[in-house]
């Protein structure tokens, strides 16, 4: 079948200008998909833009995963343009009803379990992969993207999904985040088992109750349908195994403030082949849930993206900046100064994502601050943006 795009434009905002929440209708393989694009008012055509593709959940939509996911505020500190795609509706013949919105992820399951016979399969013949490099490519047509810093993210059936876009699609994806979600038992299949290698997280729950953390199997009523591959740990070790990684992790445990009886510790696999690291996020006590602060001690979009920086950081950065860019000292106990002799903005923001100040010159004040890691993004006359961390030791 020949595969035809077709664009149609639903502007929130006027269209006379780039900036802003967009929601799209694309006519892909023959049916008509949905997508909202944000452009954030920091965007400036001839400057390479990151893309983040943030996918949502089984029966959710594209509104919801926009407005409570958080990265929109993301979108706007750091001047990445926002694609939420919206998935079609599945019916699924064993139990005659529909599923709600549901990706191809690679998932099925034995119908017996549930009294039927044969396989379960959710919108196998739906080219959801297909659909979003498709989205890339118009936004390479119309806007000015950084096509070495594309990345994606998602929920439950969004981090299924977000697994098989980088096991299909490391080519042009730079990381991917998954959220509750892990690799679809279809996958790598038939000899196709040589996966390229991505830098990947993987955020899971203890407790979640739908997506086990064990096994990785669909809790659906009384019955435990597996779908994956594995659990979460077992997802981990593919990409530390897929990106060849150091087999001992950095461990890093979150401070436990919020009286949430739930603690978080991240695993970080560094030096896998071309700069790729593996990161494991372990909510313990966790829920299928997107946790966030001030609620809970972590902010799941925070990390995500902190994670993608420092994909950035590693590998395809402007060369012009780098050769220029250093800050001294650091650590410090506040005071840093910026060598750079392009430097036209940097921001300065806490672990948690939230920009505490930003200069125009070269000397960074945060004696007023407490010790701490804090990030730094350099934004340089040409538009080209690194970030880092600095520490302040007191």
């Amino acid at each position: 079948m020949k595969r035809t795009v077709t664009l149609i434009f639903i502007a929130f905002f006027s269209f006379s200008t780039l900036f802003g929440q967009t929601t799209k209708t694309m006519t892909w393989d023959g049916q008509e998909r949905k997508y909202i694009e944000y452009v954030p008012a920091s965007y400036q055509q001839g400057t390479p833009a990151p893309v983040l593709f943030c996918l949502h959940g089984l029966g959710d939509d594209m509104t919801n995963a926009f407005n409570t996911f958080g990265f929109k505020k993301i979108a706007d500190d750091h001047g990445w343009i926002l694609i939420t795609p919206q998935a079609l509706e599945a019916y699924v013949e064993m139990i005659s009803a529909s599923i709600g919105a549901a990706w191809n992820s690679g998932i099925s399951a034995d119908a017996s379990i549930i009294g039927g016979s044969g396989r379960i399969y959710i919108n196998k013949d739906v080219d959801d992969s297909g659909f979003m490099m498709a989205i890339l490519d118009n936004l390479i047509e119309n806007y000015s993207i950084d096509e070495d810093n594309v990345f994606v993210t998602g929920f439950s059936m969004g981090g299924f999904m977000t697994n098989r876009l980088a096991i299909e699609h490391s080519d042009r994806i730079k990381a991917g985040a998954s959220v509750s979600g892990t690799i679809g038992c279809d996958l790598l299949q038939d000899g196709k088992s040589q996966v390229a290698p991505i830098s990947m997280m993987h955020i899971h729950g203890t407790a979640d109750e739908m997506v086990t953390y064990n096994n990785g199997s669909l809790m659906y009523y009384m019955f435990e349908l597996p779908i994956s591959k594995g659990g979460a740990e077992a997802t981990v070790e593919f990409w530390r195994n897929t990106n060849g990684c150091d087999p001992t992790p950095e461990v890093y445990q979150f401070e436990d403030i919020a009286n949430d009886n739930l603690t978080f510790e991240k695993y970080t696999y560094k030096n896998g082949t071309n700069g790729t690291k593996t990161c494991f996020i372990k909510a313990n006590n966790g829920k299928h849930t997107w946790y966030y602060t001030p609620a809970n001690d972590i902010d799941y979009a925070t990390e995500i993206y902190n994670f993608f920086a420092s994909c950035m950081n590693e590998t395809s950065v402007n060369n012009e900046l780098t050769q220029q860019f250093e800050i001294v000292p650091n650590p410090s106990t506040g005071i840093f100064h910026i060598n750079a002799d392009n430097l036209k903005q940097a921001n300065i923001y806490d672990m948690l994502g939230n920009k505490i100040t930003e200069r125009i010159d070269n000397t960074i004040d945060l004696t007023n601050y407490p010790s701490g890691i804090y990030l730094i993004e350099i934004i340089s006359n040409n538009g080209a943006r690194q970030c880092r961390k600095i520490v302040v030791e007191k």
